[in-house]
């Protein structure tokens, strides 16, 4: 196979691209993880709410506690995917700049629409109900 691209690479270079590679899916797994925890805050947040509307004889202490628990599990999310990517980026910028073909556009896409869609549901969230 005479010209083939991975036959000019060494074993230096093969071993950045797997552990940029695995940089790469340790990232994407914390921002499901930061997701799950949005979407769970945000299931005992609209609870709350239902409790409120519609269960008029709930005690404040519950709902207070609810809208509390809600607000820390979507704060956690929120401080998951900032450090996540934080992370990401010092580790792809230290082993990254070595490797040529790495770009992080791809991850900063996925970051910044994750914060997007965090604040316009919170909007529509406050909005709505």
């Amino acid at each position: 196979m005479a010209g083939h691209e991975s036959d000019n690479l060494d074993n230096n270079e093969l071993a950045r691209m797997r552990t940029l590679l695995a940089n790469e899916r340790t990232f994407l797994a914390w921002c499901r993880t930061a997701l799950g925890l949005f979407g769970f805050g945000f299931v005992i947040e609209k609870a709350r709410l239902y409790m409120q509307k519609m269960l008029p004889g709930t005690p404040d202490a519950m709902l207070s506690e609810m809208n509390f628990l809600g607000v820390f599990i979507i704060m956690s999310g929120m401080v998951i995917l900032v450090s996540a990517a934080f992370r990401f980026y010092r580790f792809e910028k230290s082993v990254g700049a070595r490797v040529r073909w790495t770009t992080p556009y791809p991850e900063l896409l996925v970051t910044v629409a994750v914060g997007v869609v965090l604040i316009f549901s919170s909007i529509a969230g406050k909005i709505f109900f």
